[in-house]
């Protein structure tokens, strides 16, 4: 299979002001798939599984290649923070799946863990799940346990190893890397991630945080 180029970004699209902005920027990577975050449907993009959560925005898989909707075989606890596609390209199939950690009372590790919960019978299934990528804006760093006096993050981390997933940025950058511009920190949070089975991830080539100054304005993720 040639190359695959995935995209995860959260565009901040419920507070930004430059949402075309952002789109282009997109389609300037010229992305195979995009998991994105807080994002709206845009006719630039050919095929898209987008799950609304208010005021047009949310959580969605956006593709140049035809995708369709996973058939989950349960209710969602957040529907609004998963969407899952399937993609079938040159012979090879793939489950993408756009996961957010939703903020619920200022809390988002419940609905991550609820989501990974939702999506264990999909996990489980051996030949599917080391073709899975997951990816997104996750609302979660484990630097956050210890200001919080917890291990929720940590755990929810292990729970994506237990599964078979590999960090597609660890494998290629060791040291930390910063995700989200805090306005009222300046801790190097890293917020975003993108996280693959066992086939997929050793097929991993690349992979890049891109900090341009010139994208701030559009979102405070990277």
């Amino acid at each position: 299979m040639n190359n695959l180029k995935v995209v995860s970004w959260n565009m901040d699209f419920w507070k930004s002001k430059h949402k075309d902005k952002g789109w282009e920027f997109i389609n300037s990577q010229d992305p195979d798939i995009s998991l994105l975050s807080e994002c709206i449907d845009h006719p630039s993009q050919n095929f898209s599984i987008h799950h609304i959560s208010k005021n047009k925005w949310g959580t969605g898989v956006f593709s140049k290649h035809k995708i369709v909707e996973h058939e989950l075989e349960f209710g969602k606890v957040h529907s609004d923070a998963i969407a899952c596609a399937d993609l079938s390209i040159e012979g090879q199939n793939i489950i993408l799946i756009s996961l957010y950690g939703k903020m619920i009372n200022g809390n988002a590790i419940s609905t991550l863990h609820r989501c990974l919960s939702d999506l264990t019978h999909l996990f489980l299934k051996k030949k599917l799940q080391k073709k899975i990528l997951i990816g997104g804006d996750f609302n979660a760093d484990e630097a956050l346990d210890q200001k919080q006096g917890n291990r929720a993050h940590h755990l929810f981390f292990e729970r994506l190893k237990d599964f078979g997933f590999y960090d597609c940025c660890k494998k290629f950058n060791k040291n930390r890397v910063r995700t989200l511009r805090h306005k009222h920190s300046q801790f190097p949070w890293q917020n975003d991630y993108l996280f693959a089975g066992k086939k997929l991830y050793d097929a991993c080539i690349s992979s890049d945080v891109i900090d341009d100054p010139n994208l701030y304005e559009i979102s405070d993720h990277n």
